[in-house]
């Protein structure tokens, strides 16, 4: 009896240097490593030598205060990766996570990931690489050498073994178990492995571009989506629900963009006011929505294929961020874990009512931007369709004139080799859009042109749109004359101002596109690539 007990004793003795043992009940201890942080299980393991498996792609969650550790295990598919032409190949192992929340105060700390094919890190992190998440993100890559004429060798490598724990940044060494924690100082996370991809992946370019904002709203557009679509024989198919856009505040933005600026969970779970992953009803007339709310489409804009963002129920003058998601997937297939988070895009809306942000235009479809709003109406879409309309009525004349133009003869008996009747159409179309429905602003700059809301560009302005106040138009591009000139028959006798000769007349109509300028110097409609080539050569 004495003998067992002192064999009992003995026992106790070893658990409190290796173990963690809560109320002195065997049955539930918890061994430490040499850093003294005890290694914690999940779901039903029930010793050390059965952490957590993760699984390809599935993404883990979890919280960790200091001094708690999660360990995993990932079964390394030595199948997946295919033969290669040498002897000997690799197969790589892509880690990537999120910080989803963390403490309150947590200076010079954060979550650091020690990974190895070696088992023994589970008991000793110096065995293994180390890696951190920084502004809430993680990746990190295994490399997993194998021998194609010995699989026997590769059995080392088939296992990779993961501990997630609290650090201090400064020296890489996991954090001490604090008695003062709380359940609101811990880090949530999420963790993925992959053999195939980043789940989590971050992009530094925000990939959107505001195309105009006014006093209560907001249209932006992402880049081309053209490499996104499921292509068959003679049409393509795309996906809205690729990306998505979250809307913050300004003030809100900030606080995300303190510590964790680039974690796709942060930002989904932060405190956003509005997001195009919250579906809306479909709406037949857009423009008038009045609700704090995001709506998307898929649009042709700029002579590419884009995703187009319109954010309603915004503040006058107010500054806004948004950030772009987007999904991606296991071999093609799109999954509902992990993502793209691309960088913050800010936007501000106008100080006043006098101008209209529309879009949609049947005629002028490359209409989208604010245009003077009317006093006699507060109907968006009534405005749109009115511009429209006079636009489309004066195209008539010159597209009947444009029938008599040989356009189907041969090469040799055609006005231009290498310009058709529908590069003309298109240009003077174009052209006709932007000199006919201006781009208006409450924005000051030199190079604008001060209208009084009696004084307008033309006199369907002034008599059908009669403008609820003074505004600031932004000028068409030059550029788009030199296009028509270029694309049309000199039998119209087209011709565009000389700055130098015609110095009051290119003023009062136009302006040059410069592209080092961060304000919009023009307005211009039409492919975006011969914008900035003729800008350019000119």
């Amino acid at each position: 009896m004495v003998l067992t007990r002192c064999c009992v004793c003995s026992f106790f003795h070893d658990l409190d240097d290796l173990w963690e043992v809560p109320d002195g009940n065997p049955s539930y201890a918890v061994r430490k490593d040499i850093f003294g942080t005890k290694l914690d299980l999940h779901g039903n393991s029930s010793s050390i030598l059965n952490p957590n498996n993760i699984y390809e792609w599935t993404p883990i969650t979890n919280d960790l205060s200091a001094g708690d550790r999660d360990t995993f295990v990932f079964d390394v598919n030595t199948g997946s990766s295919g033969f290669g032409i040498a002897s000997t190949y690799e197969i790589l192992i892509l880690l990537s996570g999120n910080i989803c929340k963390q403490p309150s105060n947590v200076d010079g700390t954060t979550l650091g990931v020690f990974y190895s094919f070696n088992e023994t890190l589970f008991n000793d992190l110096s065995v293994g690489k180390f890696q951190s998440f920084k502004n809430g993100y993680l990746q990190a890559l295994a490399i997993s050498p194998l021998e194609n004429n010995n699989t026997n060798s590769t059995s080392k490598y088939s296992k990779l073994y993961v501990v997630v724990t609290p650090i201090n940044k400064l020296t890489s060494q996991p954090l001490p178990s604090s008695s003062e924690s709380n359940g609101d100082e811990r880090w949530e996370y999420k963790m993925s492995i992959s053999e195939n991809d980043l789940v989590y992946q971050w992009d530094s370019r925000s990939w959107l571009e505001v195309l105009d904002t006014d006093y209560s709203s907001a249209l932006l557009l992402t880049g081309n989506v053209s490499a996104d679509a499921e292509n068959h024989y003679n049409y393509s198919i795309y996906d809205p629900s690729l990306y998505d856009l979250y809307v913050y505040s300004n003030q809100e933005s900030i606080q995300l963009e303190k510590m964790t600026n680039i974690s796709l969970c942060a930002m989904i779970q932060g405190n956003h006011l509005a997001s195009s992953a919250q579906s809306l009803p479909k709406n037949a007339r857009p423009l008038e929505r009045t609700e704090l709310a995001v709506s998307r489409s898929i649009t042709n804009t700029g002579g590419s294929v884009r995703e187009q963002f319109y954010i309603t129920g915004l503040n006058a003058s107010t500054d806004y961020v948004a950030y772009l998601t987007k999904k991606i997937g296991k071999k093609g297939n799109l999954s509902p874990d992990g993502g793209v988070l691309f960088s913050k895009q800010p936007f501000r809306t106008k100080s006043s009512n006098n101008c209209s942000l529309v879009f949609g235009l049947d005629f002028c479809s490359g209409v989208a931007y604010s245009v003077p709003s009317s006093s006699t109406s507060n109907n968006k879409t009534l405005l749109a369709q009115t511009f429209d309309h006079y636009a489309h009525s004066l195209f008539q004349n010159f597209s009947k004139a444009l029938q008599i133009i040989p356009c189907e003869m041969e090469l040799d008996a055609r006005y231009s080799p290498v310009r058709t009747c529908l590069d003309c159409s298109n240009s003077y179309r174009d052209w006709l859009c932007a000199v006919t429905i201006p781009r208006c602003t409450s924005d000051r700059q030199e190079y604008y042109i001060y209208r009084k809301k009696d004084d307008n560009r033309n006199q369907f302005i002034n008599e059908e749109i009669k403008p609820m106040g003074d505004y600031y138009e932004v000028p068409p591009c030059i550029e788009m004359c030199y296009h028509m000139v270029r694309d049309c028959p000199s039998d119209f006798g087209f011709a565009c101002p000389d700055k130098s000769r015609q110095k009051d007349l290119f003023h009062r109509s136009y302006n040059y596109f410069d592209a080092s300028n961060m304000e919009e110097t023009c307005n211009y409609i039409g492919n975006a690539t011969d914008l900035l080539l003729t800008a350019k050569n000119s």
